[in-house]
């Protein structure tokens, strides 16, 4: 069959030969960034949904009902989220959110954050 299957398209053999197979690092569920647009493990980014009041509450357990939007925990990237209105695209919502606790929850998370030497903030 020249490595292809019946619906002519590559064995998983062939693609390790071509050197096209995505060998990816991250296990376990895989979610993207609102802010930065990277894909990322679940455990590695900080989970928001909308509150009671039109408010962004942090989901740090992952269970809160609702949809939600997902957010590397550093500042970088929820500056980037407000910029672009990520939020309310993401969670489907037309209404202004107030973004103070994420704030808050970031500036916290930054904080108790261990950096490598040599890494500049």
């Amino acid at each position: 069959m020249g490595g292809t299957d019946r619906a002519g398209l590559r064995t998983r053999a062939s693609h390790a030969k071509a050197g096209t197979r995505h060998t990816s690092t991250v296990t376990g569920p895989v979610r993207t960034c609102v802010g930065c647009r990277v894909s990322d493990s679940r455990s590695a980014l900080l989970r928001v949904v909308v509150g009671g009041h039109g408010d962004l509450v942090p989901d740090l357990r992952r269970c809160l009902p609702g949809r939600g939007a997902w957010l590397h925990p550093t500042g970088e990237c929820f500056d980037l989220a407000v910029r672009r209105r990520a939020f309310g695209r993401a969670l489907r919502v037309s209404v202004p959110l107030d973004t103070t606790a994420v704030a808050e929850e970031i500036a916290t998370h930054e904080q108790t954050t261990v950096r490598p030497k040599g890494t500049v903030r």
